[in-house]
């Protein structure tokens, strides 16, 4: 009775867990538990970007005249703007939720990533296991994924981010660091994703390594998953540069590389409103009137009638609608509104047109330099298909990833390797081939006076001519990457040289972290810090 008696006193009855403090530990206790929040990590990447059109996409498409709108919605009549405005990071700024949005849910996933990965090792550690060692690999490898890609995302777009390790601890708050250090942490997690996926312990079981639905309507296989990692970090490797000097610097090798060992075909996954993979901004941006047009300044390339000269030739605020007459068969064929809008069809069939020229009573002018007759069409389907906006959208396309490699040979002076991945999409949409004709990088494009791409030439910038081996390449990457990916045009016109003069080609880390780490604020853009200078096309 006295050994009873002494052990209820040493128990102190108001000494109870505190069930709001966060405990990653006993959240993470069970395996299924851990695979649950690996697997997932994915969709959370995916709704960083896409559950809203309150995200960076809009600004960073608007910067790139990816888009245009005439609404000042998301930051895009204020980021398409001519002349630039500054990114600003201070209170009470016009993009406060846009430019915070990214940052701070891909920084949360980054750590919510290291949480898995380390309550995964420390289960494995304990003689635990998810099934097997093959599913361990699985879920290892997808963490150190998931955590790669979400650091890259941020490295891409903001100047600075806090970089999250598994040595971090819980209650550690990492400074910032810059952008080519985080992305360099990050394509350090994606070594290591390839690593554990190449490993014995995920051979020993490849349908038990095999990813099912963890990327909505996605089935990944070992050998797939690790030609999806070595995309991702060509695209990484290219697109962390932000000047034409950076991206000069690349390691192109290393790029070509990852490419030829990359996806090889378009990698799509299932958008759903009710499995939770929307695609708002896309849908959003489909609405039309006032939310977008596709402005002449990069697509009018393909116009070989002499309306893209005239408009070169026109004073920026005077300029007018014109028709853009092209053998692409990526544009409404015709040499009148009228055809062009009857071959713009009700739908894109087999894959073309991927632009409309819209219905006359649709028209919605904005700034005389930016109206076009024509938006974008390719993806329509997926609005307005179903009320849940089930449909496959392609995340990375295997034009991007051989766009990689052909930047790659093209920088290393290899014209034929180049122009054979070039002309995989060129000549799909109806342009003579590169292969046997455009020998050197210095070469013009085929096709005399009806060559595409056709772009605007200095020291005057009011006539075209035919572009060479790297405008064709960019030319293809911009048309068959556009509304796909991740700020896609932003990211590589930046590095080309091609964006507006003092466009932003960075964003500054949100008020929102400074103010939490008691940094002052700062503007990038509109002619202060981290601002382009006048570009390849001199706009």
């Amino acid at each position: 009775m006295v050994a009873a008696a002494t052990g209820v006193a040493c128990h102190d009855p108001l000494t109870v867990t505190n069930l709001n403090q966060p405990d990653v530990g006993r959240v993470l206790a069970q395996p299924a538990d851990i695979e649950r929040l690996i697997s997932t990590g994915y969709q959370t990447l995916h709704k960083a970007h896409y559950n809203t059109a309150t995200s960076i996409t809009p600004e960073a498409d608007a910067t790139a005249l990816e888009t245009y709108a005439t609404v000042a919605n998301n930051g895009m009549n204020l980021r398409a703007a001519i002349p630039r405005n500054p990114v600003k990071n201070d209170r009470g700024n016009q993009t406060l939720s846009e430019t915070l949005r990214d940052f701070s849910e891909l920084q949360k996933l980054s750590r919510t990533s290291v949480d898995g990965i380390n309550a995964l090792d420390k289960l494995i550690a304990n003689t635990g296991t998810l099934g097997s060692p093959a599913q361990n690999a699985r879920a290892r490898a997808f963490g150190f994924f998931i955590l790669g890609l979400s650091l890259a995302d941020v490295a891409l777009v903001y100047d600075s981010a806090a970089i999250v390790t598994t040595k971090v601890g819980a209650q550690e708050v990492p400074p910032l660091s810059g952008y080519a250090d985080v992305m360099a942490a990050a394509l350090g997690d994606l070594d290591t994703a390839l690593a554990i996926a190449s490993s014995s312990d995920a051979s020993s079981n490849p349908s038990a390594f095999s990813m099912q639905n963890w990327i909505n309507g996605v089935t990944l296989a070992q050998s797939d998953f690790k030609k999806l990692i070595h995309s991702y970090k060509a695209r990484y490797r290219a697109g962390v540069a932000r000047t034409p000097t950076e991206r000069a610097a690349v390691d192109w090798a290393a790029v070509i590389a990852d490419a030829n060992a990359g996806i090889t075909a378009d990698f799509l996954l299932t958008t759903s409103n009710k499995d939770g993979w929307p695609q708002a901004w896309l849908a959003q941006a489909y609405q039309y009137v006032g939310w977008h047009m596709m402005p002449p300044q990069y697509i009018a390339f393909a116009d070989t009638s002499g309306g893209f000269d005239t408009w070169l030739n026109t004073p920026l605020q005077s300029r007018t609608n014109f028709l853009i007459i092209t053998p692409d068969k990526r544009f409404p064929a015709g040499t009148t509104r009228p055809d062009q809008q009857t071959a713009s069809g009700s739908l894109p069939t087999s894959g073309f047109p991927y632009f409309r020229n819209r219905p006359s009573g649709e028209d919605t002018p904005g700034d005389p330099w930016a109206n076009s007759y024509y938006d974008h069409y390719r993806f329509r389907s997926l609005v307005l298909n179903n009320a849940n906006r089930d449909g496959q959208w392609p995340i990375f396309t295997k034009a991007e990833n051989d766009m990689l490699a052909a930047e790659g040979y093209i920088r290393k002076n290899d014209a034929a390797s180049a122009a054979a991945l070039i002309d995989k999409t060129r000549t799909r949409a109806g342009l003579p081939a590169l292969s046997g004709t455009v020998l050197t990088t210095s070469d013009p494009v085929p096709g005399g006076n009806a060559c595409v791409p056709r772009v605007p030439v200095g020291p005057n910038f009011t006539s075209s001519a035919c572009g060479n081996i790297m405008e064709a390449m960019k030319y293809e990457k911009r048309l068959e990457t556009l509304f796909t990916g991740f700020a896609q045009w932003y990211i590589d016109e930046r590095g080309w040289g091609d964006l507006v003069t003092n466009s932003a080609y960075q964003f500054p880390v949100p008020y929102q972290e400074m103010d939490a780490r008691l940094h002052p604020f700062y503007n990038l853009g509109g002619g202060g810090p981290s601002s382009t200078v006048k570009g390849t096309y001199g706009y």
